[in-house]
């Protein structure tokens, strides 16, 4: 964030009413006995809440769960105290965490000012320290449930006043720091969670309640209103330490990302190189990964095993790139048995050069190298029967025998829609899966992209490719994620 003239005034003048504010809220009406307990109980629980803050959406600002605790120190004790306290946790924090000093300086003054104007409208508004819904037994009698829906309504009527402070005070130093406009920082920034933290902010009446509670005990007692906090405080440095780790991890799949990036990129280059040697199979790749997909999705089949059968269609003779099967690819007419032998190893070589992608291991290798398996065991290269061969090599075969049979050949036209369904049912049970057979002769969706080639994408598909690094941690950390809203409540200059 750069600190320029316009937030270093911004910065003066913030502190300049803090002080001010606070002279004057000394005036205004506290508890009869305020004691040294209240407010180092209040500060401690307050700095070991703020040492868990988090960043913010916009890498600007972060925010932090002590919003609690600024409104639980006001209501209980008042405006000054408050203010105060959470100008102590603050300084404290930001002081041990070595945050500029002038970032420092806004972030106390605006605490000072945000707990100062709220708790200004709270008395104004009739509010007392504490309220009388924190303290019925010293009514006498049940408190009437109107008086305790009016304390709480003056309550969150002084909540709304702090949040809004505090959100228009920061992202204008946002908006003075980085050129954007005040109120569509403020939108991008807090809008979206302002309903959820003044509901959330009601956690402060609660913690004001423990206090009152343990602030009457005797000796040893007192320290049960820290204690309560105490797995709040574990949880919030638990989810930290795990979202440190998740970062590490994503910045590991970004560099993966970007190396695989390269290979990805180069396998097509190959797929396509092939296809440049033989105008006849021109965009073969993309009309069996699309036939593929159509079937898989026919099936049924999830969403992750759709993208890797497609991974595989778009990828089945990538190993056509290696020199041997050049003249064989550019041969007219049909190919000699020695040739054939050679043309019968591309399955091999094709698994061979997927698999130098790492995240394609398993199950696209091995529909890869099955591509040309025969339901019958007849098939090449290891003669594998039935459900042994993979079921992406059992859809593979179908769409590349569709293809070739819909392409314009030296020695022949391509065939008509009729006939392709016909020799597909002709070899069920033999060279094809009779189920997938059944199921392809069927699907309007297949029959169209047979009748139809101009609907298929011209552009090569891109093999699709999964984070899957960060995600190890994802249901761990979101399993215990405290609300977005309670997270980024106060922000501040971060």
């Amino acid at each position: 964030m750069s600190l320029n003239r316009a937030v270093l005034l911004y910065v003066m003048l913030m502190a300049l009413a803090a002080s001010v504010l606070l002279v004057l809220m000394r005036y205004l009406p506290e508890p009869q006995r305020i004691g040294w307990w209240a407010v180092v109980s209040f500060g401690v629980v307050g700095i070991l809440l703020e040492i868990g803050r988090t960043a913010n959406k916009s890498g600007a600002m972060a925010g932090s769960l002590v919003f609690v605790m600024h409104l639980a120190i006001g209501v209980s004790l008042g405006g000054f105290y408050g203010a105060i306290t959470a100008a102590f946790i603050t300084g404290i924090t930001q002081t041990y965490a070595r945050v500029a000093a002038i970032k420092i300086v806004f972030n106390v003054s605006e605490r000072v000012i945000s707990v100062g104007f709220a708790f200004c409208v709270y008395v104004w508004l009739g509010g007392q320290h504490p309220p009388l819904v924190l303290r019925p037994e010293e009514v006498g009698v049940v408190l009437p449930f109107n008086v305790a829906l009016a304390e709480i309504g003056i309550f969150l009527a002084s909540a709304i006043v702090y949040f809004v402070v505090n959100s228009v005070a920061v992202n204008t130093a946002v908006a003075l720091s980085t050129g954007k406009s005040i109120l569509s920082t403020w939108r991008s920034n807090t809008l979206w969670v302002l309903g959820y933290d003044i509901a959330a902010s009601l956690l402060a009446l609660a913690v004001a309640y423990l206090f009152v509670r343990f602030d009457r005990a005797e000796g040893i007692g007192r320290f049960g209103f820290i204690a309560i906090f105490l797995p709040l405080i574990a949880v919030r440095h638990y989810y930290g330490r795990l979202n440190t780790v998740q970062d590490l991890y994503k910045e590991l799949d970004s560099a993966y990302e970007q190396l695989e990036l390269n290979v990805r990129e180069q396998l097509a280059m190959m797929v396509k190189a092939i296809e440049a040697r033989d105008p006849y199979t021109s965009g073969h790749s993309r009309r069996v990964c699309a036939l593929s997909r159509a079937i898989a999705i026919e099936l049924g089949l999830p969403p992750d095993q759709v993208a890797e059968i497609e991974n595989a269609a778009v990828l089945h003779d990538v190993g056509k790139i290696h020199a041997e099967f050049a003249p064989l690819l550019q041969k007219e007419g049909k190919l000699t048995d020695e040739e054939w032998a050679v043309m019968k190893t591309h399955s091999i070589r094709s698994a061979e050069l997927v698999s130098l992608f790492s995240r394609f291991h398993g199950y696209v290798v091995a529909c890869v190298r099955h591509h040309h398996e025969r339901w019958d065991g007849k098939g090449y290269p290891d003669e594998i029967a039935g459900e042994a061969i993979p079921l992406g090599a059992r859809i593979i075969t179908i769409a590349d025998t569709i293809d070739a049979m819909t392409t314009n050949r030296p020695y022949r036209n391509a065939l008509s829609l009729d006939v392709v369904l016909t020799e597909l049912n002709k070899n069920r049970g033999t060279q094809f899966d009779a189920s997938l057979v059944e199921l392809t002769v069927n699907s309007v969706t297949v029959r169209r992209l047979i009748s139809d080639p101009a609907s298929i994408p011209e552009s090569l598909p891109q093999p699709k490719i999964r984070a899957r690094a960060a995600d190890a941690l994802r249901g761990i950390t979101q399993s215990i994620r405290p609300s977005q809203g309670g997270a980024r409540s106060v922000t501040e200059f971060s």
